[in-house]
This record gives structure tokens, sequence and C-alpha cells, in this order.
């Protein structure tokens, strides 16, 4: 590590929670004797809120100081010492592995904790062995943050770590062991998960299903009767997983049990919905059930919007050869509203093909820009010759959602389309142009991404270099595309510069040490970064008022101070009144904050993750993002636990009244108004 003897130097210190001592006074010399080397003064340590701003403007600025943070790291103060732990793995430099690796031996529990969710965060697989032995730390809060990591990391040292330490954990922990799992996706794991499948404990048994269900594997035989059975399960986020596992595995014996959930709570009637479209698409010789048909006819037009819309994308199954059904889609297509509308055009064009012309025709020439993009969604269910004229039409189409929406659906991209794209207005549709042309992986495309990059480099918005950075990485074998992410590490804008090392040495596998880590010029001052903790720390709330019901949010400023802080901004000036929630995903989560309606607007900046131990549990808020540190105004909110969302969006608030009205909102709903205070 080139930590070198500044680690070295910090050990002693660290290990035992203290400071750096000053350096020893020198006896005078020897007349004639050779002068002393000077010695250099140490590293001047802040204490409280100092440490805390100046840990804050390290991470606003992505900057590894070294000697400061060693010297935090060495700090007398346990907080400090805590709190610079998370900062190593905030700015995310694997230089910080050294010192990281004595704050995971720190004696303060809370460091200790720290130190390992950091961990997780932080690019080093040397600390492994670390987190490992963390498993079976005195604390139980250390272990659980060291099972989190290690399956975060998901490499396989830590997969069988995390097995071995099953057995005697206490439930609680054997429950974090095995949610953490789920990424592993191989015998070894489930095995461990089938045998949690057993426990007696609710959390333990939620967990293994969450393990089994989030990733499975296609060829398992054994993870079948387990999912099925837990569909009837008392929790209801755990029968709702447990359907999505089945939907992903697809097999046609999990019809009938997914038709017998569609009577149960609204989370597992949602999911089975899902995943019984799912499994009929893979079976479309398997019939639904005769009483199944009607339940989801009457689901569809159930009160809550979710709910509905899950049915009438299911329909899309059955249109074509139940009446009743197709008579619903049609009649909701032709005169229906908003997203049940747009959903059942979609419906009839998979379920009809070409027979949905006239469902097509009328949205495609409705005012609506939201229908009219459905639309174009929906010509992806046509055949390349049906869909041609649509995608032309809907190409030239004056609004940036219908020729987003027109690029999203592109199987084989058409040359002459994607390529007027790459010089639309829009940078949001040059983006969408470079990922359907990114789908095909031809090395031949890479002069097409250089000059998109290139005439891209004004806009305020990084989606172009982003987008060309991941189409690069699909054909991380050619020279070419290598060269093409070197240039857009060197070039002027930091977010794209960091984005495009990370993906130098993830992807292409380049030595980090041989590639410059750009840093952020904030413009703010440690004053600034104390103030704006400050301000941050009052019991910030925010109320929103939607078309649809009213919520209210406790923002979490002291676990994500500066994303809290911008959201309140934002929110006092006034920017999300008005605005669409553009993204809804039944029994997963709403979005909202992005005023262009498109899922790709923002302010014109980008602020950095703050990234922290908070959990998706169920109402959890958090930001939005098209790659790390690309956070601006976009927000969402989970109608249910969502685990594998931990550790890469910052979580900034908690949903604390109306999660009930954030669950019936639809897409295409609007926020009135957002509304921030200090709570009592």
């Amino acid at each position: 590590w080139r930590m070198g003897l500044a680690i070295a130097a910090a050990g002693l210190a660290l290990r035992c929670g203290g400071s750096y001592p000053p350096p020893a006074a020198h006896a005078a010399p020897e007349p004639g004797a050779t002068p002393a080397p000077s010695v250099t003064p140490p590293v001047p340590v802040p204490t409280g809120s100092d440490a805390q701003a100046a840990l804050l403007e390290l991470e606003d600025r992505r900057a590894f100081d070294e000697p400061l943070l060693t010297a935090l790291a060495g700090s007398v103060e346990a907080a400090t010492r805590a709190r610079t732990a998370l900062a190593f793995g905030r700015i995310g430099d694997e230089r910080g592995g050294g010192v990281l690796r004595l704050l995971l031996r720190d004696g303060d529990i809370e460091v200790r904790r720290s130190a390992a969710f950091a961990a997780g965060l932080l690019p080093d697989g040397g600390l492994l062995p670390d987190l490992a032995s963390l498993l079976s730390d005195p604390d139980a809060g250390v272990a659980a943050a060291a099972a989190r990591s290690l399956g975060f990391l998901a490499r396989p040292e830590g997969e069988d770590a995390l097995i071995a330490a099953i057995p005697g954990a206490a439930p609680e922990l054997r429950a974090v062991l095995l949610r953490s799992l789920w990424r592993f996706a191989n015998p070894a794991s489930e095995a461990a998960a089938l045998r949690g499948g057993e426990d007696r404990d609710p959390r333990v048994h939620g967990a293994a299903i969450y393990a089994l269900a989030r990733k499975p594997r296609e060829k398992s035989v054994a993870v079948l009767p387990v999912l099925t059975a837990a569909l009837s399960d008392t929790n209801a986020d755990v029968a709702a997983i447990a359907a999505r596992g089945l939907g992903v595995l697809g097999r046609a014996e999990s019809v009938e049990p997914l038709a017998r959930a569609l009577s149960g709570r609204t989370p597992v009637v949602i999911q089975s919905l899902a995943a019984l479209d799912a499994v009929l698409a893979k079976n479309p010789a398997s019939p639904l059930p005769e009483g199944a048909r009607a339940r989801v006819l009457e689901l569809s037009t159930d009160a809550n919007t979710n709910v509905a819309v899950s049915a009438l994308t299911l329909l899309r199954r059955v249109g074509a050869t139940d009446r009743e059904a197709s008579r619903r889609l049609w009649s909701i297509a032709l005169s229906g509203e908003g997203r049940r509308r747009q959903i059942a055009v979609q419906s009839l064009a998979t379920a009809l093909g070409s027979g949905a012309e006239t469902a097509l025709t009328a949205a495609a020439a409705s005012n609506d820009p939201f229908l009219r993009a459905a639309a174009a969604e929906a010509a992806g269910s046509l055949s390349a010759a049906d869909a041609k004229p649509w995608r032309d039409r809907f190409a030239s189409d004056r609004e940036v959602a219908v020729r987003l929406a027109n690029l999203g659906t592109l199987r084989e991209p058409a040359a002459v389309r994607v390529n007027s794209a790459l010089t639309d207005a829009d940078s949001g549709v040059r983006a969408a142009a470079v990922d359907a042309l990114g789908l095909l992986a031809d090395p031949a495309l890479v002069p097409l991404y250089a000059d998109a990059e290139a005439h891209s480099r004004a806009d305020v918005s990084s989606d172009v270099a982003i987008a060309v950075i991941g189409a690069c990485e699909k054909i991380s074998a050619e020279p070419t595309a290598a060269a093409l992410v070197e240039e857009i590490a060197r070039h002027g804008k930091t977010l794209p510069g960091r984005l495009a090392r990370r993906s130098l040495v993830s992807a292409f596998h380049r030595a980090p040490e041989t590639l410059p880590v750009p840093e952020y010029a904030t413009g703010k001052t440690r004053a600034d970064y104390a103030a704006l903790l400050a301000e941050a720390r009052h019991p910030w709330r925010a109320r929103v008022e939607t078309s649809a019901g009213v919520f209210t949010i406790r923002l979490a400023g002291e676990s994500a101070p500066m994303t809290v802080m911008n959201f309140v901004s934002l929110a006092r000036r006034g920017y999300f009144d008005g605005v669409v929630i553009h993204r809804v995903v039944p029994n997963f989560v709403l979005q909202d904050g992005d005023p262009t309606g498109t899922g790709n607007g923002g302010p014109g900046y980008e602020i950095r993750d703050e990234i922290n131990p908070l959990e998706y549990v169920r109402g959890a808020v958090g930001m939005a993002l098209s790659g790390p540190d690309t956070g601006g105004s976009q927000w969402f909110v989970t109608h249910s636990p969502q685990p594998h969302l931990n550790g890469i969006y910052t979580i900034f608030g908690q949903v604390v009244e109306g999660q009930s009205a954030v669950e019936r909102i639809g897409q295409g709903e609007r926020i009135v108004r957002v509304i921030v205070s200090e709570a009592p």
C-alpha cells in the first residue's frame, strides 16, 4: 500500500484510540556535529464539529487527503474515528485500506461498526479477512455490519465466511448472514438458505426466503417447493418476495399456487400478478385457471391504481384468447385515463400485435405525451415490419418523453433512427441512443460513441459520457473502447472522469496506481460545511401533497446532511411543486423529482452520494442515480423492504405518516407541493 510509513506511524495510536504525540525535543547538537534533520510538524487534528466539517468537505471534494485523514483516524474522540471510517468508504480511494484495517480493530464498538460498513464501500478485497474475523465480534452490530459488507463485496472467500458463521450465530445475526448470501446465487449459498428456511425464528426464515428468491438459480429443483410454501407466509413481505422468486424461475407448475395467492394481501397480490405475467411469458401454453381469470378481471378495475395496472399488464397474456379480457383492454385503451390507459394500450399490442392498430392510432394522436410514450413502448411488441412506421413516427415526436420511449424498446437498433437520435437536442435522448447501440456490443460503433461523447462535453448533464462508458464496457476486450474510456478519464469534467477511472480499473483491469483520481472543486470553505452541518441537524420534515394523497417524510440530516439540505433547498424554492410522478413500480418504489417527467431531468448539477448504514425498509426515502455521485433532484420511496438497494443509493429520510398513500399513488399523478419545516 502506498500509505507506507503514514500507516505504520498511525498504528499504535489507532489501536489505543489516542492522537499523535508532539515531536520529541532534540538536545542541542555538539559543536561540529552534523545537524539533526528537521522534523515535520504533525498535521493539526480538528476535533468535535470541526472534524465533522473537515470530513464532509473531503467527502464532497472526493479528496483523499492522506495526512489529514490519517490524523483524524487517530483522534482521541471515538466519534471522530467512527466518522473518519465512514469517510474512507465514501471517498472510495483504494489507498485508504490500510488505515481502515486499523479502524476495524478499534477498541470502540461504534468505530468498528462504522469501519465494517465502510469496508463494503471501498474497492479493496484485501479487507475481506478482517471483515470475516469481525463475524465473531462480541458486538452483534459489528458482526452484522461485517456480514452486510461481505455480501456486498460478493467475493467467494466472503461467501465461505458467511456460511461458516451461520450455525453458531444468534437469530438476529443469522438473519443478516443469510440475507447477505443473495448475491452469490450458487449451490453453496442455496444450501445454506434452504437450511435457514427451516428455522422457526421468523427473522431467520424470512431472510432465508429472501436469499432464495432474490436471484434464484434457474436449474435448482429444491427452491421451487420452498418458495411455493412461502406464498402463505404470515409476513406479507416474505410471501411477496417468494412470489417474485417464482416469477424469476418461470416454471409452469407455479401458475396454480400464484393464482391462489391473488386473493391474499395487497403486496402479495401485486407481486403474484407480476410473477404470473413472467411465468406465462415463458410458458404460453399454460392456461390461467378460470377462477383466476375472473379474479384478474376484477383486480383490473381495483381502486388502487398499482393493483389495477398490475392486473392489466397480466391480461396481455390472455387477451388474444379470452373475449372478456380483450373487451376490458379495448375499453380502457380507447376511453380510459392515466396509467391504466397506457398499460391497456401496451397489453393490447402484446396480445394482438398489428390487431391493436386502432388503439395505437388513438394513443399516437393524443395530446398527452405520456400516452404517446406508452404507444412508443407498445410498438416494441410488434414485429419489426409492423413496428417500423410507428418507430419512424415517434422518432420525430416533439416531446422528449416520446423519443426516449421509442429508443428504450429497440431490440435491433435501426441505424437511421439511432444516428438521428445521436444528434438530438436533448442529452438524455442522445444517451439513450448510445445505450441502444451498446446492446449490439459491436466494436465498429466505437467511432460513433466517440463522436457523441465529444459533441456532448458542453452539456450540463454527463448522461452521454456515462452511457458511452457503459457501452464500451460491453466490448472491454476492444483496444479502441479502452482508449475512448481513457480519453473520458482525462478530459475536464470531474464526474465522468471519475466514472471512467472506475471503469478502467474494474472492467479494463488497469492498475489503479497508474490513474490519477480527479477531485471536485466545490467552491466552499470549511466554514460553509460547518454551517451546512448545523442546519442539517435541525429536525426537518417534508409534507408531500400529491393529487392522490399526502405523506410526511422525516429527513435524516445526521446521516446525509448534504443530501437533506439539497432537498430542503429545492423544496423551499418550489422545485417539486406541480411535477409529475414519473415512475411507479408496484410493490417496489414511487419516484419523483424530475421536472421534465422523462426520468432524465434534474436541477443542472450533481451531488455526491452519502451512503450510510440506514436500510431500505418500507417507506425509506433515497436518491435516484444513473451512476455513482449522479444524484440531483430525483428521489424515491420504497413500497416494501428492498435490502438489495442498501449501500448503493443514499437514504436521506423515512416516511412517518401516509405510507398507505405512497402505495396507492399511481404513475402520472402529480406533486401538488412539498412543504419543509422543522418538526417539534
